[in-house]
């Protein structure tokens, strides 16, 4: 038989069909699958002829028959008959007819190799697997080539003895050395591997097989059953389904399928997409994040830039700045809700994942099963309700009607016509000593530049604030108006309010934790989308302070910006010195407004250090407005020169009757110091409570 190429083909396809039946097992797990599997197909290898002839009996390669003949005739022709006879027996699977033939034939030519190769099979076939391996044996004895060896090995396999299995891979690995392309000898040490449970040896020889028969659909099922064993769920999935395209029993393949291949392949494939998203979701905040740092440095350098006096437009590079802001704020607020899907996707997963391994150990212990069941709950919980969030549009203070303080009115008015805007149409007063400006009304009247204008004053800042540097500080709100930032923002401004309910929410809930993806997306993402509008905002007030300082002189406004700064400092000792006071002498609060200014020695100290602190600090990311001595140096540069005739009197002045606004905001301070005050003595009696139970 030397030269004939022996196909592996009857060895898969008889491996093919008894595999069906193994469903009990999941065959990801366990690697008897492959072995049982291969010992059922490999009880048709054991001769080379039979290999042959089985797979091509309709094209027996003649001329490679005749050549057998002519050898066996030069040493003896009388037992070219019998040889034929005995081919012919085995080809009609006439087993006993056939190996009294072959060993007829070797009694009148003695080792004879093609006798002995089909005694071999034939021995196999009767189930005399001894014989068949002493034959084999002695074949390779006579002759030790990679083509003997290899059924020597293949003999030794089908006798099922584990100590023999050593010594057949050693023989199967030597013969595909010298063989490497020779189908059979593939086969047969893919067999080998199995039986040793040799995984390199069995992963190497099934992507052998699949170069040598790319076409042949067992190879490709057989490798599936590899790839399944070494985790490569989607590998062996493709296989599979190779197989049967190649003509594989479907309901063969639709069972191995079943046996966790597809889900398995299934979760791979979406755990990769869910990894890639995840990556490309990483990346586009870190893209925003440096985006927005990139912006700021790129506004101050074009803001510190000189500038000679000009108008109340904006120049054109400031005006590409602030377009540019515009489309990654509202890239950066649409990537919120964007984000809100995938977030909930990963608490999902995580949350599956760890009940996914409690059920990979073979145990769920219950108390912590529990605790992350509610954990996705309340942060699933929290998630979902911030989406839905609703602002509520309530006055931010107390309105001023125009017949309480006319001349206030009327110096608005004055102030919006020097800067050329439309005036505000609703004034709102607070206890603090915040000064501001918002637009209210639909995002639809706030494009149209028809929102209701509105100024908030705090009155704490009014104390000893001269109407020249008031109308400076007006003129810089209204070039907000101007400058159109308080037309949008509606979209950021619900972000903003979504991410603070989702963090409340988490607080509340008791899981601001790290190991938290929620928690880890809000404080993350807070912190881009702080980057990202407050390095807007900045610029926002770099430009209104331009404003003032062409409306009403640099000065004028350098000195309300400083009033204003130091008044809140002040302020807010003072308040906080009368609460202290008050609640030691059991008695309600004298008026805020009226309050001496701090007279101990370490509060004036405490006092010019904070303030001191706010002038000259450096501008952090997270500042919505530029550090107080970096505007006013910016606008010292400009080539200003603008005389104001306002008046000198207080803002005090303006209003008919001060001491009953000033009675009524600190009646709001009353009531807050009440209310903080009942919340604390219930706190307090709840933990007395809690206490005396115990």
């Amino acid at each position: 038989m030397k030269g004939r190429r022996l196909p592996v083909g009857d060895i898969l396809t008889r491996l093919a069909h008894p595999v069906s039946h193994l469903h009990a097992k999941s065959w990801h797990i366990n690697f008897f699958w492959i072995i049982f599997a291969f010992a059922l197909l490999c009880t048709s290898l054991s001769s080379p002829t039979r290999a042959q002839e089985e797979t091509n009996k309709a094209e027996i390669d003649l001329a490679l028959e005749q050549e057998i003949l002519d050898r066996l005739a030069q040493l003896n022709l009388n037992a070219v008959p019998i040889f034929q006879d005995a081919s012919k027996a085995m080809e009609s699977e006439d087993w006993t007819t056939a190996k009294r033939g072959f060993e007829r034939v070797l009694e009148l030519v003695p080792d004879f190799p093609d006798a002995l190769m089909r005694l071999i099979y034939t021995e196999t076939q009767l189930g005399n697997l001894e014989g068949a391996l002493k034959h084999a044996r002695k074949l390779y004895d006579n002759d030790p080539s990679a083509f003997n060896r290899v059924l020597l090995a293949n003999a030794m396999l089908h006798t099922g003895d584990y100590l023999l299995l050593d010594s057949a891979l050693d023989h199967a690995r030597a013969a595909a050395e010298v063989l490497p392309d020779d189908e059979f000898v593939q086969g047969t040490l893919f067999w080998a591997g199995v039986q040793k449970g040799d995984r390199n040896v069995t992963r190497k020889t099934s992507q052998k097989l699949i170069q040598l028969l790319p076409d042949f659909a067992p190879a490709h099922y057989y490798a599936a059953m590899v790839y399944a064993y070494d985790g490569k769920w989607e590998e062996a999935e493709r296989h599979l389904l190779k197989s049967k395209e190649l003509g594989m029993d479907a309901e063969t393949v639709e069972a191995a399928l079943q046996e966790g291949v597809r889900t398995q392949a299934r979760l791979r494939r979406w755990g990769r997409r869910g990894l890639y998203s995840l990556g490309v979701w990483l990346a586009g905040l870190a893209g925003l994040f440096i985006g927005g740092m990139l912006l700021s440095k790129l506004t101050l350098s074009m803001v510190h830039r000189s500038q000679a006096a000009a108008g109340f437009e904006i120049g054109k590079g400031e005006r590409f700045i602030r377009n540019i802001y515009r489309v990654v704020i509202a890239v950066t607020s649409l990537s919120f809700y964007i984000s809100i899907p995938l977030l909930i996707a990963v608490v999902v997963a995580v949350t599956g994942g760890i009940f996914y391994m409690f059920l990979s150990i073979g145990r769920i212990p219950i108390r912590i099963a529990i605790i992350v069941g509610i954990t996705a709950i309340v942060t699933l919980y929290a998630i979902i309700r911030s989406v839905f969030a609703r602002i509520r549009d309530a006055d931010p203070g107390r309105p001023l009607a125009r017949e309480e303080a006319p001349r206030l009115w009327a110096l608005t008015q004055e102030v919006a016509e020097r800067v050329d805007t439309r005036p505000v149409e609703a004034i709102y007063l607070t206890p603090g000593t915040e000064i501001a400006v918002i637009e209210r009304g639909g995002m639809w009247r706030k494009f149209q530049n028809k929102g209701r204008r509105c100024l908030i004053l705090g009155l704490g800042a009014l104390q000893d604030l001269p109407q020249s540097q008031f109308v400076a500080i007006l003129a810089h709100e209204y070039g907000h108006f101007s400058n159109r930032d308080t037309a949008g923002g509606n979209l950021a401004n619900h972000v903003l309010y979504s991410m603070h309910r989702m963090a409340l929410g988490l607080i509340q809930g008791d899981l601001a934790r790290w190991y938290n993806p929620a928690w880890l997306f809000v404080n993350g993402f807070n912190r881009i989308f702080l980057i990202v509008t407050l390095g807007a905002s900045r610029l926002q007030e770099i430009l209104a302070d331009r404003f003032a300082a062409m409306a009403y002189g640099v000065q004028n406004f350098a000195n309300g910006l400083k009033h204003v700064i130091r008044q809140s400092l002040i302020f807010d000792m003072q308040v906080n010195n009368e609460i202290q006071s008050a609640q030691d002498g059991g008695r309600r609060l004298n008026n805020a407004y009226t309050l001496p200014p701090p007279e101990a020695d370490h509060q004036k100290k405490e006092l010019e250090y904070q303030l001191n602190e706010l002038m000259t600090r450096p501008t952090s990311p997270y500042d919505s407005h530029p550090v107080p001595q970096d505007r006013i140096a910016l606008l010292e540069k400009l080539n200003i020169d603008v005389s104001a005739d306002v008046s000198s009197d207080l803002v005090w002045d303006l209003f008919p009757d001060p001491a009953a606004l000033q009675a009524e905001m600190t009646g709001f301070i009353q009531l807050n110091v009440d209310e903080y005050q009942a919340m604390v003595e219930a706190h307090k009696r709840a933990m007395e409570e809690g206490v005396g139970e115990e």
